[in-house]
């Protein structure tokens, strides 16, 4: 019987299986995230798997997702990091960010993170 692989981080650091993890506790299904990595579910089975690694444009969405998380995590529980990411937003002029990561427009959502995590601090 083989050993189940170590899902938390340690002195290594993070691995795209907790990358994947990670987003999916935070509200957004695998369907989601192939949807906006580009790739199909199936491929997201294999990264949360550590048995393959994401590349070019899918690693830099997934990683910005990944971002996008964390800093609402800053602000938010998990729940209201899904709400947040699912709702229809005033700051996106009534868009859902989830629908614009999804189209590819990262800077849109990646700037009303940050003018949320950055009132919260104020």
């Amino acid at each position: 019987m083989s050993p189940v692989p170590q899902r938390t981080a340690d002195a290594s650091g993070v691995t795209y299986a907790l990358v994947v993890e990670e987003i999916r506790a935070n509200g957004i299904t695998s369907v989601e995230l192939a949807e906006i990595t580009g790739v199909r579910e199936r491929q997201v089975q294999h990264w949360a798997a550590g048995s393959s690694k994401p590349r070019d444009a899918s690693r830099e969405r997934l990683t910005d997702v990944y971002y996008v998380i964390n800093q609402l995590r800053d602000v938010y529980r998990p729940e209201g990091v899904e709400i947040w990411l699912h709702a229809r937003n005033r700051d996106l002029s009534g868009r859902r960010p989830i629908d614009l990561l999804r189209s590819g427009e990262f800077s849109p959502v990646l700037e009303a993170v940050e003018r949320l995590t950055h009132g919260a601090m104020d």
